[in-house]
C-alpha cells in the first residue's frame, strides 16, 4: 500500500491543497482566534495591560522563529528525503527538531531569569508597563522549551503526511488556551501572569500529542533515542532552509521593535495600537499562511522526485486562493477599521488611533497572499539564497528605514505609511525572483497546459 508520502506525487493538485492547505488553515485559524481571544481578555484590564502584551508579543513571536525555522527547514529535508526514498533521513530530521528544541528552551530559559529586564526595555516597554510586561514574559522563558516543540514539529507532522493531526493539534491547544485564559487571569487573580500561564499549559498538551505520534511510528517516521543524538550534517541541512525562513521571523520581531521604540516616545496608546492591528493582520495572514505550509511538502515532495509540473500547477492555484483571502480581509479592514479595532477595548481613544493605522496599513494587502506563496517555493525547493533574500526584504530591507524616514518626516503616521509602502516594493521584487525562477525550470506559471508535465 502507498504511504502517506507518496500520494503526494500523484493524487490530484487540487486535491493535495484541500488535504494539506485545509487542515493547516483552519489549525492557523484557530490560532489566531486564539490571539484574538487571549487580547480581548488582556484588554479587560486596561490599554496598559494590551501596550505590555504589544511589547511582549515580538518576544514570543521570536521564540516561535526559532522553532518555525526548525521545523520548516526539517519539514523541506522530510518532503524531498520521502520523495526520494530516504526514509532514514526523515527521521533524523524529527529527532533534530526535538533535541535543538530542548538546547533552545535551555537557553531562553537561562536568559529570561538573568536578563529579564534589560530585555524588556530593549523590546521597547516604557517604565509604565515595564512590570506588567515582565510578569508575562516570564513565564514565557521558563516554558519556551514547548514554544518551540509545537511550531517545529506541527511542521514536521505535515511533512509526514499527517495534515489533520497537525490541525488537531493547533486545535486542541488553541481551544485549552481559551479555556484557561478567564480561570488564570480573572478567577485565580493573576492578571497578565495568567494569561502566560495558561499559554505555556496549552501548549504543553499540543507538545505531547505529536511527540506520542512519532514515538508510534505508524507511517515510516518512528523516532528512537538515536534519532536524538545530534547530527551536524542533518543539521547543517535543516538550517539551509530553515535559516531564511527563522530570519523572516526575526526580521518581524526586529520591526516590531524598532516600531515599537519609535511609538514610546508618544506613550503606551500608539503601542498598544499597533499591537491590535498587528494581531488582526496575522489572524487576516493565518489562511495564507496555512495555505503555503500545506503547498510546502506538496512542493517538496515533487521537486525532489522531478515533477515540475505539478511544482508549478500548485504554486498557480495557490496564488489564486491566497491572493483572494488577503484580497476580502484587506477590503473588510479598509472599510469597517473601526468595528474590528473595537472588538478589543472601549477605550475611545484607542479605537480612533488603532483605526486610522489599520485602514492606512492595510492599502497593499492585496499583493501580500501571492509574495508569501511565492516565498515557500524557494524554501521547499531548496533554494536557500533566494529564499534568505527574501525572508529579510520585506520587514529589514525595506520597512525599518522606512519606519526611521518616515516617522520623522511625517511623525506618527509615517509609521503606519511605511507598512504599505514596503508590501508594493517586496512583492515587486518577489515576482522578479520567482519569475527568473521558473523561467530557469522552462515552466511559465499558469494553470493551463500542465497537464502532460505532471509526470
Amino acid at each position: 500500500m502507498q504511504n502517506n508520502a507518496a500520494r503526494m506525487g500523484e493524487e490530484s493538485i487540487t486535491a493535495l491543497l484541500i488535504r494539506f492547505s485545509l487542515p493547516a488553515t483552519a489549525g492557523m485559524l484557530v490560532m489566531a482566534t486564539y490571539n484574538i481571544v487571549d487580547t480581548i481578555f488582556v484588554g479587560m484590564l486596561g490599554s496598559e495591560a494590551i501596550a505590555a502584551l504589544s511589547v511582549a508579543f515580538p518576544f514570543q513571536m521570536l521564540l516561535g522563529a526559532l522553532g518555525i525555522g526548525t521545523g520548516v527547514g526539517a519539514a523541506s529535508l522530510m518532503s524531498r528525503s520521502l520523495g526520494s526514498g530516504e526514509k532514514e533521513v526523515a527521521r533524523n530530521a524529527v529527532g533534530q527538531v526535538i533535541s535543538l528544541s530542548l538546547i533552545y528552551g535551555l537557553i531562553v530559559a537561562l536568559v529570561g531569569f538573568f536578563y529579564l529586564e534589560p530585555l524588556l526595555v530593549m523590546f521597547g516597554a516604557t517604565p509604565g508597563i515595564l512590570a506588567l510586561t515582565g510578569e508575562y514574559v516570564i513565564v514565557i522563558t521558563s516554558g519556551s522549551v514547548m514554544f518551540f516543540l509545537i511550531m517545529s514539529l506541527n511542521n514536521t507532522v505535515r511533512a509526514a503526511g499527517k495534515p489533520k493531526l497537525s490541525m488537531y493539534v493547533m486545535i486542541i491547544s488553541a481551544l485549552v488556551n481559551i479555556v484557561l485564559d478567564p480561570i488564570f487571569i480573572f478567577a485565580l487573580g493573576m492578571g497578565v501572569r495568567g494569561a502566560a500561564v495558561a499559554t505555556v499549559l496549552a501548549k504543553i498538551i499540543g507538545v505531547a500529542v505529536m511527540i506520542r505520534y512519532f514515538i508510534a511510528g505508524k507511517d515510516d517516521i518512528q523516532i528512537n533515542w538515536s534519532c536524538l543524538k545530534l547530527h551536524p550534517a542533518t543539521i547543517r541541512m535543516i538550517y539551509v532552509i530553515g535559516f531564511p525562513v527563522m530570519i523572516l521571523q526575526i526580521s518581524t520581531n526586529l520591526s516590531l521593535v524598532v516600531a515599537n521604540n519609535i511609538l514610546a516616545v508618544y506613550g503606551h496608546l500608539p503601542i498598544a495600537a499597533l499591537g491590535l492591528v498587528f494581531r488582526l493582520f496575522m489572524f487576516a495572514l493565518m489562511p495564507v499562511i496555512g495555505i503555503a505550509q500545506g503547498m510546502l511538502p506538496i512542493i517538496g515532495f515533487n521537486f525532489g522526485a522531478g515533477k515540475m509540473g505539478r511544482v508549478s500547477e500548485t504554486l498557480g492555484k495557490g496564488v489564486a486562493v491566497s491572493t483572494a483571502l488577503a484580497t476580502l480581509f484587506g477590503f473588510l479592514y479598509f472599510a469597517f477599521p473601526l468595528l474590528f479595532v473595537s472588538i478589543f477595548t472601549r477605550e475611545a481613544e484607542l479605537i480612533t488611533l488603532a483605526g486610522g493605522a489599520l485602514r492606512i496599513m492595510v492599502v497593499m494587502f492585496p499583493l501580500i497572499g501571492a509574495q508569501v506563496v511565492f516565498s515557500t517555493y524557494f524554501q521547499a525547493a531548496g533554494k536557500g539564497l533566494p529564499s534568505l533574500l527574501l525572508s529579510i526584504l520585506r520587514e529589514v530591507i525595506l520597512f525599518i528605514p522606512f519606519l526611521l524616514i518616515f516617522s520623522q518626516l511625517i511623525g506618527l503616521e509615517g509609521v503606519w505609511i511605511s507598512r504599505p509602502v514596503s508590501d508594493l516594493l517586496a512583492f515587486l521584487v518577489t515576482f522578479f525572483l520567482i519569475k527568473r525562477e521558473l523561467n530557469r525550470q522552462g515552466i511559465p506559471l499558469q494553470l493551463r497546459s500542465l497537464k502532460a508535465k505532471n509526470t
